[in-house]
C-alpha cells in the first residue's frame, strides 16, 4: 500500500465514482493510502479498485477515479478507500454513492456523496452534502454547513451552522455560534444554544432547550415550539398558533431580569407554544 512521508498536516482528496470512504487522523508521520474492492469476488470492483490513482506531491494527496461518462459509471465496481494521515490534516471527498467515515481530529473536512451515511468524529469546521444519508458529527470548533435527506445528529458547534434536511429530525446538543435549521418533515431539537437561532420545519415540534443570548425565531406548519429561558433573562415574545394554545410558563416577577431575549413562535397550522424556565420539566397538551 502506498506510503508517504508527512510530519505535518496535509491536505487529502478522495474522489471515486462508487465506495466507502475513511479518513483515520491520528498522531503520525507517514501516510498511508489503501484501496480495496468491496466485493474481492466481484470482477468489477477488482477492475474499480485497480483503477484507482493516488498522487501526492507537496503536502497535498489526491486518491481518485479516471473521469468516466455517466453511462459507464453505472457499470462500475465499488471501492473502499482508507486514508491514515495526521491529526489537523485537511480532508475531501466526493462520491456518488458510499459511506463515509472520519475518524479522529482533523481540519477542514468537506464530503458530498448521492447516497450514504457521512460520520465525523471531529473537524475545525465541516460542509457536508448527501442526497440520501443521515448525518452525525461529534465536534466542530468552527462552522458547520450540513444538507442532509435524512436524520443530522452534532453533538456540539463551536461556531455558525446552518442545518437542512430534507426528510428527517435535526439534533443538536450545543451550538455557540447562530443557528439556521430547517426540515422539510422533520423535529428540531437544540439543547442548548448560546447566540441567535431560527429554525423551521412543516411538520415536527421544535425544542430549544435553553436559549442565550440571542433571538429565537421558531415556525413550524404543524407541531409545538418549545423554549427554555434559563434563570436571569426575561422574554419578549411574539407568538400566534390557531389552534394550539400559547403558555407563558415564566413568573411575573421573571419580567425584572437583567436581561431580555426576544422570542418569535408561530405555527400556521397548529401546535403550542411553550415558553418557560430552562430545565423544568413540561407536560406536552398538544
Amino acid at each position: 500500500m502506498p506510503t508517504f512521508e508527512t510530519p505535518a498536516p496535509i491536505s487529502a482528496s478522495v474522489d471515486v465514482i462508487l465506495g466507502d470512504i475513511t479518513f483515520a487522523a491520528g498522531d503520525r508521520t507517514h501516510t498511508v493510502v489503501e484501496v480495496q474492492p468491496i466485493d474481492p469476488t466481484r470482477p468489477l470492483d477488482i477492475q474499480a479498485a485497480d483503477q484507482v490513482i493516488i498522487e501526492y506531491a507537496e503536502g497535498k494527496l489526491q486518491v481518485k477515479h479516471p473521469k468516466l461518462r455517466t453511462a459507464f459509471a453505472r457499470r462500475y465496481g465499488s471501492v473502499r478507500v482508507l486514508v491514515q494521515l495526521p491529526t489537523g490534516s485537511d480532508v475531501q471527498g466526493t462520491t456518488a454513492e458510499g459511506e463515509y467515515v472520519v475518524q479522529g481530529v482533523v481540519g477542514s473536512c468537506r464530503l458530498k456523496n448521492a447516497i450514504g451515511d457521512i460520520r465525523v468524529e471531529q473537524a475545525t469546521e465541516v460542509r457536508l452534502k448527501t442526497s440520501g444519508g443521515r448525518v452525525t458529527v461529534g465536534h466542530v470548533t468552527g462552522s458547520a454547513d450540513v444538507t442532509a435527506n435524512g436524520t443530522v445528529r452534532v453533538r456540539r458547534i463551536d461556531g455558525d451552522a446552518e442545518v437542512t434536511t430534507i426528510g428527517g429530525e435535526i439534533w443538536i446538543g450545543e451550538v455557540g455560534g447562530e443557528l439556521r435549521a430547517d426540515s422539510s418533515v422533520g423535529g428540531i431539537s437544540v439543547d442548548l444554544a448560546h447566540a441567535a437561532v431560527k429554525a423551521k420545519t412543516a411538520t415536527g415540534h421544535i425544542r430549544v432547550g435553553e436559549l442565550g443570548s440571542g433571538p429565537v425565531d421558531l415556525y413550524a406548519a404543524i407541531g409545538r415550539l418549545e423554549v427554555g429561558v434559563p434563570a436571569g433573562t426575561a422574554v419578549r415574545l411574539d407568538a400566534h398558533t390557531p389552534t394550539g394554545r400559547v403558555r407563558n410558563l415564566l413568573d411575573a416577577a421573571d419580567d425584572q431580569a437583567g436581561r431580555t431575549v426576544k422570542v418569535r413562535a408561530r405555527c400556521s397550522g397548529g401546535g403550542d407554544v411553550v415558553v418557560h424556565r430552562a430545565g423544568a420539566t413540561i407536560t406536552s397538551r398538544g
